[in-house]
C-alpha cells in the first residue's frame, strides 16, 4: 500500500474536481486529486456547445484539457483509485483505495453523479457486517471461510486470486458470460475456483445478529431463485460513495445528493463537496463555479490552521 499526506483531498478527477485543484495549486497547496474508475460524465458527453469558449467540442476533448491545466501545478498530484473506506471529520481525515492510504487535512467530494447503478437490496445495511469493497483491506478476516466476489473485470479476478492466497474458500459471480469475462479468468479455472457467470446477486440477507448469511441470486435468462451461504461478499461492480459519505457523517438530502452551504462546505468542518454530487443544474459551467468555489473556501481553511 502505498502511503501519501497531503493538505487538500479532491476526490473525483471532473470538471468541479480539477477545477478545485486548480485554485489550490494557485494557492500553493499540496493537494492529491483521486481519479476514480468510473468515467466523468463530461468524459462521455459526445458534443458540448455552451461553454463560454468552446463553441463546439466533445467532452473528453474538454476534459483533456481540464486535466493538462490542473497538472501544470507542482503541488498537485493526480492518483488513480476509488475510496473504499474513510473516517473522516475528526482532525485528520483518513481515506483508503485498494492500493494507497491518504491523510489529509481537508476534503473535497466531486464525485459526480455517477451512472445511479442499481444497488443490492440489503447491501447497505450490511456493509462492514459481510459486505466489503476490498478485498485487501478485509480479506484476513476471512481466513478459511467462504467469500464471494461480484464483479467482471480484471479487478475482481486479481482479487479472487489474493483472497485465495489468503486461505479463503473462494467463488466468483459473474452478470457476464464466461466467454465475455477477462482472458485471465483461466488462472482462477487453474486453481478450481468456482465461477457462476450470467448471474445476477438480488439481495444480501442478514441473519438474527445482523451479518450477512446468504445472497438471493438469479440467472439472467430465468427467475428461478438461487440462494448462497456465505461468509462475506466483496462487491467490486459498483461502490456506493455516497453511501461511505453518509455512514461517515456526510449529511445528504432526500435524493442522496451532498448537502452544502454557501461556502460548498458540508455539515462537517474541512469536508466541502462541489459538482453534481450535490445535485441542481448537471451542467459543465455549474460544475466548474462550484469547484472554484470549494477549492478557494478550502484553502482559506487550511490557512485558517496554520
Amino acid at each position: 500500500m502505498e502511503e501519501y499526506k497531503c493538505e487538500i483531498l479532491i476526490i473525483g478527477a471532473g470538471p468541479a474536481g480539477l477545477s478545485a485543484a486548480v485554485y489550490c495549486g494557485r494557492a500553493g497547496r499540496n493537494t492529491i486529486v483521486l481519479d476514480g474508475k468510473e468515467p466523468s460524465a463530461l468524459y462521455r458527453a459526445k458534443d458540448i456547445q455552451n461553454y463560454l469558449g468552446f463553441k463546439q467540442a466533445s467532452g473528453f476533448e474538454m476534459l483533456k484539457k481540464f486535466i493538462e491545466h490542473a497538472k501544470e501545478y507542482e503541488s498537485i498530484k493526480i492518483i488513480k483509485g476509488d475510496v473504499i473506506s474513510l473516517m473522516i471529520g475528526m482532525g485528520t481525515n483518513m481515506i483508503s483505495t485498494r492500493t494507497a492510504n491518504i491523510t489529509a487535512d481537508a476534503i473535497i467530494i466531486a464525485t459526480g453523479g455517477g451512472q445511479r447503478k442499481e444497488k443490492i437490496t440489503g447491501e447497505d445495511k450490511l456493509m462492514g457486517y459481510g459486505v466489503s469493497y476490498c478485498a485487501l483491506c478485509d480479506g484476513p478476516l476471512y481466513r478459511e471461510k467462504i467469500v464471494y466476489l461480484y464483479g467482471s473485470d480484471e479487478e475482481v479476478i486479481e482479487d479472487a486470486l489474493v483472497l485465495d492466497q489468503m486461505g479463503c474458500i473462494v467463488k466468483l459471480i459473474s452478470n457476464s458470460s464466461l466467454k465475455d469475462l477477462p482472458k485471465d479468468i483461466e488462472k482462477l479455472q487453474a486453481k478450481d475456483i468456482e465461477i457462476i457467470d450470467n448471474t445476477e446477486i438480488i439481495e444480501v440477507v442478514s441473519n438474527d445478529r445482523g451479518t450477512i448469511e446468504y445472497i438471493s441470486c438469479k440467472k439472467k435468462d430465468s427467475e428461478e431463485l438461487m440462494e448462497f451461504k456465505l461468509d462475506c461478499l466483496f462487491i467490486l461492480s459498483h461502490i456506493p460513495t455516497n453511501t461511505m459519505f453518509k455512514k461517515a457523517g456526510v449529511e445528504l438530502d432526500d435524493k442522496g445528493n451532498i448537502k452544502v452551504d454557501e461556502e460548498q462546505q458540508t455539515n462537517i468542518q474541512g469536508v466541502y463537496a462541489a459538482g453534481d454530487v450535490t445535485g441542481g443544474l448537471f451542467q459543465v459551467a455549474f460544475a466548474v463555479a462550484e469547484g472554484a468555489r470549494a477549492g478557494i473556501n478550502v484553502s482559506k481553511y487550511i490557512r485558517s490552521l496554520q
